[in-house]
């Protein structure tokens, strides 16, 4: 099974266009389509990340109920119809806002059924398998597969787009995978579909209110989950701005990203970025216990990702390209340790019938905390400057810090588990 989680991991995150989106909606990429400013673009991405949010708690309930395995087939064939959708508006003209928006409606159904599914399937195998301890390794072996996989395709769309100068053909290639993954997803043994789905007797209806009044109920949990949601929606906030950075930076020194040698820049970039933190994903167990446990791993991450983006920020003032390309390699680097370690840490105090649930709560709430963040940042960035945008990250990344705080001093036993 594990290989085949592997497989899923892989076939996820061959999107080819990712590292180059922000960058065809600020360069007006489509023929005849409309320039689009930060705030625009956040707004666009915004959206995906509400409706994402929007959905999550009832597709992690129908997820819970009917089979993770189900809703996984679901995600790759809303991926499968949703790439070509961006690939055609590069020909749409004024229409392209109308296809971009349908694309990301199709990208955010899909996303809604994934988000905590896959990691409930993993999280039932192992446990049922009798492996429970070994769910910081698994994880964090699977997302060094996700991410290095992601940081291959980076580069393979750097080329691309280097000897094409096409956008479209990144969305057409993504699409590839996502059939395949389609298959991996069926090759799954069906008793994974969920304990809720294979015994009627175990659910519990709770609404929204009452599933998110169920977590407040367990010491500590509640506050782990709303410092994961400033921590990983603010630093992914924060990430969105590399792209615009090697814009700027490489028209700066005349160098196209377009059939230019910047494409091949942001694929190593994305390429370097994505393989170090599928490598640290993959060491997240031994830095877990070189950190002295969960917990402190947890409030390490914490506590070290504003200093990041304050040292990013303040590189950029001085145009320090070196140390901002540092700054955002160790950022990402960081959310990668911290990720297995938190979803192993918050396993330990869910209701184990309801994890897609609970997973996809906490992932809602980061989904619409980036829908407010990204048009916001995007205003900040169009009106006072990109290092701007980062220096307002880092203040509000310090709630995340203020949180971990209140979670240590009144669940300490909690916090410091290994």
């Amino acid at each position: 099974m594990i290989v085949r989680f592997c497989l899923y991991s892989v076939f996820k995150n061959l999107r080819f266009f990712e590292p180059f989106l922000v960058l065809y909606l600020l360069a007006n990429a489509a023929a005849g389509g409309p320039e689009l400013r930060y705030v625009q673009v956040g707004a666009l991405i915004g959206y995906q990340k509400w409706l994402t949010g929007m959905l999550e708690i009832p597709s992690g309930a129908a997820t819970d109920r009917w089979g993770r395995r189900r809703a996984l087939i679901l995600c790759f064939v809303c991926y499968a119809f949703a790439f070509p959708v961006f690939a055609l508006s590069g020909g749409a003209g004024a229409s392209q806002l109308v296809l971009l928006y349908a694309g990301m409606t199709l990208f955010a159904i899909g996303e809604a059924f994934r988000t905590g599914s896959h990691k409930a399937i993993m999280l039932d195998w192992l446990e049922e398998s009798g492996r429970s301890e070994d769910a910081t390794r698994v994880i964090g072996l699977t997302r060094f597969f996700s991410k290095t996989s992601a940081g291959l395709s980076s580069l393979a769309g750097g080329i691309l787009v280097y000897l094409t100068g096409r956008f479209d053909l990144l969305f057409w290639a993504a699409t590839v995978p996502a059939l395949f993954g389609i298959v991996v997803m069926y090759s799954y043994p069906r008793w994974l579909e969920g304990e809720q789905s294979r015994d009627p007797k175990s659910r519990r209806d709770l609404s929204w209110s009452g599933r998110v009044r169920a977590l407040w109920a367990v010491p500590g949990t509640a506050l782990l989950m709303l410092q994961s949601v400033v921590f990983e929606s603010h630093v992914k906030v924060a990430q969105h701005y590399i792209q615009p950075f090697f814009k700027e930076g490489l028209q700066s020194h005349s160098v196209a990203i377009v059939g230019g040698a910047g494409a091949l820049a942001v694929g190593i970039y994305y390429l370097v970025q994505d393989v170090l933190g599928g490598t640290a994903s993959l060491f997240a167990p031994r830095v877990q216990s070189w950190w002295g446990g969960a917990g402190r791993a947890n409030r390490i991450s914490v506590l070290l990702a504003p200093i990041l983006v304050v040292i990013v920020a303040s590189a950029l003032t001085q145009n320090w390209i070196g140390l901002v390309v540092t700054g955002f390699v160790l950022l990402a680097t960081l959310q990668n340790v911290r990720r297995p370690v938190f979803v192993s840490l918050l396993n330990r105090s869910i209701d184990k019938p309801q994890r897609a649930t609970t997973l996809s709560i906490e992932s809602q709430a980061r989904s619409w905390s980036f829908a407010v963040l990204a048009p916001t940042t995007g205003w900040v960035a169009d009106h006072y400057g990109l290092s701007s945008c980062l220096f307002l990250v880092a203040g509000l990344l310090v709630v995340g810090v203020v949180l971990e705080l209140l979670q240590h001093r009144g669940t300490r036993g909690f916090g410091e588990v290994s």
